[in-house]
């Protein structure tokens, strides 16, 4: 493999536990990585790592963060929120902060969220995972708690019984 920019040839090496590769393009501050080839330049110490299987890995990690026994740091909330496929907007809604709140928080500017707003991370990022039909009504969750934040009437719920179908939503005239 040759690097365009230094035109030299790469050197392979492979990382182990002992010297194992530092995955920053994952947005985390510490992962490491072993049992994976990297190509390295000898000129501008440029590494290029080939991942196998890099959806598998990040469900893995994506795992391992929602089980962590303490409060989300904000790179692991914008690592959730874009491995589940949520916009920065939507899911400000969905969690009830503002965009430029939540981007300070992912961004480390600001100390990190409440334990409710952090369940509700974690919660909001399993549901959206489980494909397209749970991410698709977050994000419809999303823009309608927005609309509502807008009326001040509130509007209530029906449902009709119907024969052979079952409960029914009846829409509401605003």
């Amino acid at each position: 493999m040759r690097r365009n920019c230094c035109d030299v040839e790469m050197e392979k090496r492979h990382a182990t536990k002992e010297h194992p590769y530092v995955y920053r393009q994952s947005g985390l501050s510490a992962v490491l990585l072993s049992g994976i080839d990297l190509y390295y330049c000898p000129n501008c110490k440029a590494e290029s790592p080939v991942i196998p299987r890099i959806a598998q890995l990040h469900e893995s990690l994506a795992q391992e963060i929602i089980q962590l026994p303490r409060l989300l740091s904000g790179d692991e909330i914008k690592f959730l929120r874009k491995h589940a496929g949520l916009p920065a907007q939507q899911f400000a809604r969905l969690i009830g902060v503002t965009p430029e709140h939540l981007s300070r928080v992912e961004n480390g500017h600001t100390k990190t969220f409440g334990k409710n707003t952090d369940r509700l991370i974690r919660a909001f990022t399993l549901t959206a995972k489980k494909g397209k039909e749970a991410r698709k009504m977050l994000l419809g969750l999303a823009e309608r708690l927005d609309g509502r934040a807008r009326r001040s009437k509130s509007v209530g719920i029906s449902y009709a019984m119907k024969p052979r179908v079952g409960w029914q939503p009846i829409k509401q005239t605003a």
